[in-house]
């Protein structure tokens, strides 16, 4: 049943504004975080939220990253004193 709520809590995002995602990833950490058995208000609790959130950002630096990397790029050399450089946008 649990799994079941957040897969669609996951395909309902795709859907959603900012704050509405935001509220969304952190009633899934809280259920995570309890499901765990991290009590709300410990040391473990608030240990557990840092990490998924940590682990959230860096996932979505990755997904940034690659398609940055797949975008085109415009590019110009320049040249002056002492050299040139490349100029990218």
């Amino acid at each position: 049943m649990r799994r079941a709520f957040f897969l669609s809590l996951l395909l309902l995002t795709g859907c959603l504004g900012e704050e509405e995602r935001i509220a969304a990833a952190n009633a899934k950490d809280d259920q995570q975080c309890l499901a765990y058995g991290a009590q709300k208000g410990t040391d473990a609790y608030v240990n557990c939220r840092a990490q998924l959130e940590g682990a959230r950002r860096q996932a979505d630096g990755a997904l940034v990253a690659a398609r940055n990397a797949e975008r085109p790029r415009n590019c110009i050399t320049t040249t002056g004193y002492g050299g040139g450089s490349l100029i990218c946008n």
